[in-house]
């Protein structure tokens, strides 16, 4: 009876507002009466504002939805009810689309006024460069969107030809410096034949030994890997007394290393035995300094050195300073050390031979006073 009566006032037009879904249902015997037709009682059982946009819409029916669907497992589900909210949902969504699309026709309106008669039939594709359909404003829409693509392929372009410039560029400044280099090549080639037959037509091969014979190729030099050429060429060069840069670096490095090793022993010999005087260690640590120079002078070859000797195994390991000081100073300690057991051996020999002469002597004098006298 309560419920009849207020829905006996909203049919006479009074605005009624509902709380609570348990508060609004539809019995049976309440003949007449649908959902659709009352907007305001469909706001009401959604619990939003008349001013509402579909976003609020949408989120007020699945927060009724999780409450009173059939199957969300709830307390409080009730298909009875959730057919009720369903039904005024839609009743919203179809109002709120109506009024969209009642304002979209308003401004295409207003966009076409005081052109009918003289827009042509296919004025719709003169803007907006011929893209998109529906509406001039889902046009423009389409538009922004098909200048943004536009846009992003226009830079992927770019960027392809800027690498494909780049790398076209690299090769043809690679070619060119193989045709630079063969050209060099080629160049030092004539060079030297031109200077080779210049040479010869000069006269200054005539006083080579054996000239006019041919050469003397030996098995047991002979390389079966090596091609006839090139083990010629290693003949001539190697008769002739040609080395190998590294080869003449190699003897240059080890010839620099003993004498650095024996200006250093010399040098300490000088001093004579530990402790030095004030002024030997003076010259001795200005000497020290000199030393140390030479070594990173000498190391400086001996990377020079390794970096040019075909093989690994032939590398040089550097020269440490403190190390070379160090074996020079053992070596003179242990000198010493052994020139101090000499002097006492010395001494003590002496000693013994002392103390023998002088047994002998008074072993002389006793057999020389006890001795009798003959007759």
């Amino acid at each position: 009876m309560q419920c009849a009566r207020v829905l006996s006032r909203s049919l006479l037009g009074r605005t009624i507002q509902f709380h609570s879904l348990r508060s609004f249902s539809t019995s049976g015997h309440l003949l007449g009466y649908k959902l659709a037709k009352n907007l305001q009682d469909c706001y009401s059982l959604l619990g939003i504002a008349d001013d509402c946009n579909e976003a609020e819409l949408k989120e007020a029916f699945i927060k009724l939805a999780k409450q009173y669907h059939p199957d969300s497992r709830s307390k409080t589900a009730d298909p009875r009810k959730f057919a009720q909210v369903e039904e005024a949902y839609r009743t919203v969504q179809e109002k709120l689309v109506k009024e969209r699309n009642k304002e979209e026709a308003e401004e295409n309106k207003e966009e076409d006024v005081d052109i009918k008669h003289t827009a042509p039939q296919h004025r719709q594709y003169l803007g907006f460069e011929g893209v998109g359909y529906g509406t001039p404003t889902q046009r423009h829409r389409q538009y922004q969107q098909y200048r943004v693509d536009r846009a992003a392929n226009r830079v992927v372009d770019y960027k392809v030809a800027k690498l494909s410039a780049m790398s076209e560029s690299a090769l043809v400044l690679q070619e060119k410096r193989a045709a630079r280099k063969a050209k060099i090549v080629q160049v030092i080639d004539r060079l030297v034949e031109d200077m080779i037959a210049e040479s010869m037509a000069n006269g200054e091969f005539d006083n080579l030994p054996g000239k006019g014979k041919p050469l003397n190729r030996k098995k047991s030099e002979y390389n079966p890997y090596q091609d006839t050429a090139t083990h010629l060429i290693n003949k001539i060069l190697n008769d002739n007394g040609f080395k190998p840069q590294w080869v003449e670096l190699e003897v240059e490095v080890r010839n620099r290393i003993k004498e650095l090793r024996k200006n250093l022993d010399t040098k300490r010999a000088t001093f004579g035995s530990e402790p030095f005087s004030l002024q030997h260690q003076k010259q001795w640590n200005t000497y020290l300094d000199t030393f140390r120079e030479d070594i990173v002078a000498l190391n400086k070859r001996i990377d020079k050195y390794n970096m040019i000797v075909p093989i690994m195994a032939k590398q040089l390991g550097h020269i440490k300073p403190d190390r070379e000081v160090a074996k020079v100073i053992e070596k003179f300690r242990a000198q010493e050390e052994q020139d101090k057991q000499k002097t006492v051996a010395v001494e003590e020999t002496k000693v013994d031979e002392k103390s023998s002469k002088e047994k002998m002597r008074w072993g002389i004098l006793r057999h020389w006073r006890f001795t009798p006298l003959s007759e």
